[in-house]
Formats: structure tokens, C-alpha cells, sequence
């Protein structure tokens, strides 16, 4: 019987290490290290996760600005790569931790847009989402931001409403300066769309 005892605690020891490890709050050196593990938690969907992180370690203002600018940069480069749905998950993170950070709130907007632009059609609940953004983003700014306009005029299309999409695409074509470039091949599939509809 002593021997049993003896091999269950054997067998249990690792386990019950294991189980303190994964409940134990991790630490970090730096906001790069934070961060990293905050954005790789976001993109796979934990936002409860990428929160936690956040919360354990951007405890100063110096971290929290430093936070800020790591995960806005991450988001950038996801959605200049194409990757609108990475870009959007870090920005949601960024946007409920930063309410009053204008440019996130936008830069969410600009990332479902970059999304919704790759497919023919949005996935459910991709168009309510992006109206969602859309007006978060116009109440948190006093000026308009052309990023809004265009997605807006995307949600009016897809929402069936060519007449308010006209009007939004109107709007962003008084702001829009030309950049980015890549963006010029769907802009004027739009203008293509509401010239024939």
C-alpha cells in the first residue's frame, strides 16, 4: 500500500506542477515582452487573455504609453500586410484600454475595412461590426477621418443603401490624398459600383 502511495505521488508531482505553472501570473522584463504576449493572445481570439497581460503589467503611465505604441505598431504592420482581421483583433484590445486614443478608434475602422475588402461579400455580423466601429470612431472625433468614409460607404453598400453610400464615398473623396496607393484599385471599384447602381 506504501508503495502505491508512493507511485501515485510520483506520477501526480509533475501534474500538480504543471497546474501551479499554468495558474501563475507571468511577469514580464520589458513592454516589448508584454506586449508580444499580449498581441499573440489577441489575435488568437483571448482578448480576456491579451487584458490580463495588460493589466499585470502596464501599470504606470511610462508602460502604458510605451504598451501603446507596441501594439499600435503591431496592428500597422498586420494591416499593411493584408491582414485586416490580425490588425483588428489588437486594435480592439487597444481601444478598450485606451478610450480616448482617437487614432485606434480609426485605425479599427481603416483594419475592418482592409478585412471586408479581401472577400466579395462580409461574413456575418462583419457589417454590423464595422458600423459599430464607424460610429465609435465619429463620436470620439470632432473632424472626419476620409479611413471612416470609405469603410462607411462600404457598410451603406452592403446594407443596400446606395444613396448614403454615394454620399459617404462624396465624403471621402474631399479628404482622401491619394495614400495609400494600394488602396486606389478598390476605391475606384467603388466609384465603379455606385457610377452603375
Amino acid at each position: 500500500m506504501r508503495q502505491l502511495i508512493s507511485l501515485a505521488a510520483l506520477f501526480l508531482t509533475p501534474f500538480l506542477a504543471l497546474s501551479c505553472a499554468a495558474t501563475s501570473v507571468q511577469t514580464f522584463a520589458n513592454p516589448g515582452e508584454a506586449t508580444q504576449a499580449m498581441v499573440l493572445a489577441a489575435e488568437a481570439g483571448n482578448q480576456d487573455e491579451a487584458r490580463r497581460i495588460f493589466n499585470s503589467f502596464a501599470r504606470s503611465s511610462i508602460q502604458r504609453d510605451k504598451v501603446y505604441a507596441n501594439l499600435f505598431n503591431a496592428a500597422e504592420t498586420r494591416y499593411e500586410r493584408g491582414n485586416g482581421a490580425a490588425a483588428a483583433r489588437i486594435l480592439e484590445l487597444v481601444t478598450v484600454e485606451y478610450p480616448a486614443a482617437v487614432a485606434a478608434r480609426e485605425a479599427l475602422v481603416y483594419s475592418l475595412f482592409v478585412d471586408r475588402a479581401g472577400t466579395e461579400a462580409p461574413s456575418e455580423g462583419q457589417t454590423e461590426t464595422m458600423a459599430q466601429a464607424i460610429a465609435a470612431a465619429r463620436e470620439a472625433s470632432g473632424q472626419r477621418s476620409p479611413w471612416v468614409d470609405l469603410a462607411a460607404t462600404q457598410v451603406a453598400i452592403d446594407r443596400g443603401d446606395t444613396s448614403g453610400a454615394r454620399a459617404e464615398f462624396d465624403g471621402f473623396l474631399q479628404g482622401w490624398d491619394g495614400q495609400p496607393a494600394d488602396l486606389l484599385p478598390y476605391v475606384e471599384d467603388l466609384d465603379r459600383y455606385l457610377q452603375t447602381h
